[in-house]
């Protein structure tokens, strides 16, 4: 991999670090709306994924979208307003934290756990159908792994073989319940044979495993040859939502975890062959920082929409 291709991922990857921690402080101070689910620890699953996606291409996520819409190309300003329901957001302030849509970027969010994946199939049948190019990825988690609608999406996309990378974001936990607790088979790409289609494990604290992984499956999900389930194995840093008591989970278990920070990883990588020196990542950090606080300051002087609005937009939307 290319010294440019590597600082790409771990710059990626600190815009998503940086914005995330903001978001935190701003759901202290109660101006995100709704949950709030930090993304931390899991950002080497978006970037490596989504780097490979073109502008034809569709992405259906679900908790934690912040992280799939920024490394997806959302503009960090409209992304803070969204998550605060102001009016400069990617939907316009209707969607919240978890439930927008960026149009632009091709992604749509919805919260209800499992539900973006048959929702995934339905797109990459629409591309199909119309003849249109692009793929789509579904990201989802390993408590969405069990749900019918999973399953019935997942096996609908073999049976149809559709242009689907199903993407499992395995972070150990669905809420606070294990994954061990919760899941018979050892790894969730084992049930990959049973929906006739490739399924892989992969270290989701690498963003390098996770980018070359990735890019095998987009490529074969594009010539045609059916859709891939892609388990990355990662851990959410906090806990699932921002006040969770996060109690379920041992100091320990959590310090083990963070010593496989995907940007800490990468980032002594960068520095061992010469890349680039310490200095400049941090002045990188400084400026990715400087960035996100006046996309921050940005988004908190956009207005809160009117009823009016809101309610125009339903009416679009159902005439």
């Amino acid at each position: 991999m290319n010294p440019e291709t590597l600082l790409a991922l771990y710059t990626k990857m600190l815009q998503l670090r940086v914005f995330d921690q903001i978001c935190v402080e701003l759901k202290r101070e109660d101006l995100i709306l709704d949950g709030f689910h930090s993304y931390q620890g899991q950002e080497a699953v978006a970037v490596g994924v989504l780097s490979h996606l073109g502008s034809e291409d569709y992405v259906l996520s679900s908790h934690r979208p912040q992280g799939h819409a920024l490394a997806r190309g959302a503009d960090p300003g409209r992304l803070f307003a969204e998550m605060m329901g102001r009016t400069g957001g990617v939907g316009g302030g209707r969607g919240g934290p978890m439930t927008f849509s960026d149009w632009e970027h091709h992604l749509v969010a919805t919260s209800t756990v499992g539900s973006g994946v048959p929702i995934a199939g339905g797109v990459a049948l629409a591309l199909e159908l119309r003849g249109r190019p692009g793929i789509a990825v579904s990201l989802f988690g390993d408590g969405a792994a069990n749900t019918g609608a999973c399953h019935e999406g997942v096996n609908l996309a073999g049976v149809w073989h559709l242009p689907v990378v199903f993407v499992c974001e395995n972070n150990q936990y669905g809420e606070a319940l294990p994954f061990a607790r919760s899941t018979a088979a050892k790894r969730i790409s084992d049930r990959a044979v049973g929906y006739g289609m490739e399924g892989l494990t992969i270290d989701g604290m690498d963003v390098i495993a996770v980018f070359e992984a990735a890019g095998r499956c987009v490529e074969q999900v594009r010539k045609g040859e059916g859709p891939v389930l892609l388990e990355v194995m990662t851990y959410r840093f906090r806990g699932h939502y921002e006040g969770d008591p996060d109690n379920y989970r041992t100091s320990e278990e959590i310090a083990a975890w963070r010593a496989k920070c995907p940007l800490e990883q990468l980032q002594e990588r960068l520095m061992e062959e010469g890349i680039v020196q310490q200095a400049r990542l941090m002045q990188l950090k400084e400026e990715i920082t400087g960035l996100m606080q006046r996309a921050r300051n940005w988004a908190l002087a956009q207005p809160v929409p009117r009823m009016e609005d809101l309610y125009g937009a339903v009416l679009e939307v159902s005439s």
